[in-house]
């Protein structure tokens, strides 16, 4: 299940944006219009306004663009329109064109955290106050600017409004995913408790009355054999009949017993579909071994946890667009392997173990575990990259924050490993635990 939405800090409604266009329309188009009949338009005033307004409109679809394209030109283009925004009430004598910093300051709060907003709202409106009063000679520039000035504050706490609210809605589909997901398990485990409770009364109980009635059976049948008349012939081959019907009846019983014992094996795939569905992001692909048999509840919910951990770390810390989760049983133990990457289908050729250039897309994560051959490493909060040797050029070390702590806590109860890996494509995290536990 593939799905992709832009991170918190991106522009992501579309009717903010068509508003900043329809403003933007009519601001523009009004300047233009009373340009033309103050001067022509030929005139370098109205040439010039066209094109702060057409670069004003780039710089605007820049921005608030939906995808992760240009992140290192967002906050230099950002300032580009502000300047614009400037430039335009210098050159044309309109006090309303300072509508075009009302609409920056609105996207403001998506690039810059809500106290600089604050601060920085003050500073940013004496540029109307100043051009206003000493360029126009506007006698009510201090009103004016302290008029403008409201309205780019109200702007950004609109805007940081709607950035809470969608931040507080994701987290609450994170958290009501995870709980479908556990949900999922728990029903499944519960089932399977029931199944194997089943299983073991029919043995406990049919199945050694069917062994008690066997032997004694078996021991008619020989005492039968004592007997020299006609009718105990054939009292014996009644006994024999009897005890050939029970024999059957026990390895039906028996067989019966194992095929629920094998049907009790939880599906996994349930738990983990209940997790990844509907997910804003990043694009998760997901292999789990068709023969994948789980039947200890404890390692299930541990794999089910780090899972939502690793995911909840690329949503929170990263904007890696995609994720592959790799789960395959081999020689007595899981492997999970989970790896992120900005480029698509990279995490999965790097769990594939080739190169990128020679697989489309990863089959499954190779059954082969070294725990040494990762180097340690995290995102998570508070991380910070300490200095020293590492395994590869690719990797770093750095200190694990609490969801890592708890992930490799919640391993090494299972006798597990965990090992964790910084390359070129993003953060990869490698789980090994033995079935035996």
């Amino acid at each position: 299940m593939k799905i992709s939405i832009p991170a918190h800090w991106r522009v992501n409604i579309e009717v903010e944006r068509a508003s900043a266009c329809i403003t933007w329309l009519f601001v523009s188009g009004s300047a233009l219009y009373f340009l033309y009949l103050q001067y022509s338009f030929m005139h370098w005033r109205t040439l010039s306004a066209i094109a702060i307004f057409g670069m004003l409109a780039v710089t605007f679809v820049i921005v608030s663009r939906h995808d992760h394209s240009m992140p290192s030109l967002r906050l230099p283009t950002l300032w580009t329109m502000f300047l614009l925004a400037v430039l335009c009430q210098f050159l044309l004598p309109y006090a309303y064109l300072a509508i075009f910093i009302v609409i920056w300051s609105a996207i403001l709060p998506y690039y810059v955290n809500w106290r600089k907003c604050v601060v920085l709202s003050i500073p940013l409106a004496l540029p109307t106050i100043l051009i206003q009063g000493w360029v126009w000679q506007e006698q009510q520039a201090v009103l004016t600017g302290a008029l403008f000035w409201t309205f780019n504050l109200f702007a950004m706490i609109m805007s940081n409004t709607a950035i809470k609210e969608s931040k507080a809605r994701e987290e609450a589909d994170a958290l009501n995913r995870q709980l479908l997901s556990t949900q999922q398990l728990m029903k499944q485990a519960l089932t399977q408790d029931e199944r194997l409770r089943i299983a073991r009364n029919i043995h406990d109980v049919l199945g050694h009355h069917l062994t008690a009635l066997t032997i004694n059976l078996q021991v008619a049948s020989r005492k039968a054999d004592l007997l020299e008349s006609t009718e105990s012939q054939a009292i014996k081959q009644h006994v024999e009949q009897s005890h050939s019907i029970a024999k059957l009846l026990l390895s039906d019983v028996r067989e019966a017993i194992s095929d629920i014992r094998e049907n009790a094996a939880i599906d996994f795939s349930l738990a983990v579909n209940a997790l990844i569905k509907d997910l804003p992001r990043p694009m998760v692909n997901l292999h789990i071994d068709d023969d994948l048999m789980l039947t200890n509840v404890r390692i299930a919910d541990c794999l089910l946890r780090s899972m939502q951990e690793a995911l909840t770390n690329v949503i929170r810390h990263t904007h890696a667009h995609y994720f592959s989760i790799s789960l395959t049983h081999c020689n007595g133990a899981y492997n999970l392997l989970m790896q992120d990457s900005m480029v698509p289908h990279a995490a999965d050729k790097t769990l594939s173990g080739e190169q990128p250039s020679s697989i489309p897309l990863f089959d499954k994560a190779p059954c082969s575990y070294s725990e040494g051959a990762y180097s340690e490493g995290a995102y998570s909060e508070g991380v910070r990259k300490e200095a020293g040797p590492s395994e590869s050029a690719t990797s770093s070390l750095v200190v694990a924050g609490n969801g890592l702590k708890g992930m490799q806590e919640r391993v090494h109860e299972l006798s597990g490993t965990i090992s964790w890996q910084q390359n070129e494509q993003g953060f990869r995290i490698a789980i090994h635990i033995p079935e035996g536990e």
